[in-house]
């Protein structure tokens, strides 16, 4: 079903449609939380929480087109706080965020997703949320700045640097422009 379909009908209190519509970004959201805190029990709480804010909130939507968008946007901001309010530094350590976002059977992609996984340890946090937003949920630059508040400018600078930075550590032929 369309989503904007399933958006009006959830503000009309239908929760089934308000189901359908996480179930288009339940496993996208678990696993942005997840690439934040690194801990699973941490991760479910902030997906639920989000879940929750948006149940809540879904008559703030303005653009029922742009759910996706608006629910993640939530969500990084809820991981953030989280992170602040928690004390903890996380760093990018341990957890094969990529080898759980590419699951291609194939043995080859399986090697780049280690590569990957490991070249994304690396990053600063800012980057690393721009990349998770761009190739991970497959978000525009506009919507990107839109999410994090930031110039379009700004964005693309942020890819650039940690595209920059990921090169060296990657091997060659994975990182395009």
């Amino acid at each position: 079903m369309d989503i904007v379909k399933l958006v009006k009908k959830a503000r009309k209190g239908n929760d089934e449609a308000f189901e359908q519509l996480i179930g288009t970004v339940r496993e996208k959201l678990y696993r942005t939380a997840y690439s934040y805190v690194r801990n699973e029990q941490d991760a479910l709480d902030i997906y639920q929480d989000t879940i929750y804010k948006a149940y809540t909130s879904l008559k703030t939507l303005k653009k029922p087109e742009s759910f996706s968008s608006w629910i993640t946007k939530m969500l990084v901001f809820k991981s953030i706080d989280f992170i602040r309010k928690d004390a903890r530094y996380f760093t990018t350590d341990d957890e094969d965020i990529f080898t759980k976002i590419i699951s291609s059977e194939d043995i080859e992609s399986i090697a780049i997703s280690m590569d990957l996984s490991e070249a994304f340890k690396f990053l600063d946090s800012k980057y690393k949320t721009v990349i998770l937003l761009r190739y991970y949920h497959d978000l525009s630059i506009k919507e990107i700045a839109s999410i994090l508040n930031y110039p379009e400018g700004t964005v693309k600078s942020h890819l650039n640097r940690a595209k920059k930075e990921l090169r060296p550590i990657l091997k060659e032929g994975y990182m395009h422009e």
